[in-house]
């Protein structure tokens, strides 16, 4: 059990790293695209088909739910980080990611174990 919630981590968090990521490079290369409502909604949507990706392939799937709102978090703070950075710039990037990452990480990490919530099935038995 120890491991299926390590491993169920470890996915929800490179899945909301996926979207910070993305909106990052978005945002280098084009910033009024990644500004505002607009470059959180890119990398929620990013983090949570890459954890829906995820899921196929692994044995302990990522939680969809948490490393979207992390990655919301963490593109919001990423963001807003470009009040006091040049907006778009490599600087930005790198400080605005690794301000983002602070705050959007520990929130999937604490959000993860929701991948351990099973569906209920219509065949189980109540």
């Amino acid at each position: 059990m120890k491991h299926r919630i390590i491993k169920i981590e470890l996915a929800t968090v490179a899945a909301t790293t996926t979207g910070l990521l993305v909106v990052l490079a978005v945002g280098y290369l084009s910033w009024p695209m990644a500004k505002g409502v607009q470059g959180i909604a890119i990398g929620t949507a990013v983090s949570a088909l890459a954890a829906v990706g995820m899921r196929s392939r692994l044995e302990s799937p990522p939680s969809m739910i948490a490393s979207a709102i992390g990655s919301m978090v963490a593109c919001f703070f990423a963001i807003a980080s470009a009040e006091m950075l040049p907006p778009g710039s490599a600087q930005w990037m790198l400080k605005g990611g690794i301000y983002g990452a602070c705050f959007g990480i520990p929130v999937a990490l604490i959000l993860g174990p929701i991948g351990l919530i099973d569906k209920p099935s219509i065949n189980r038995p109540q």
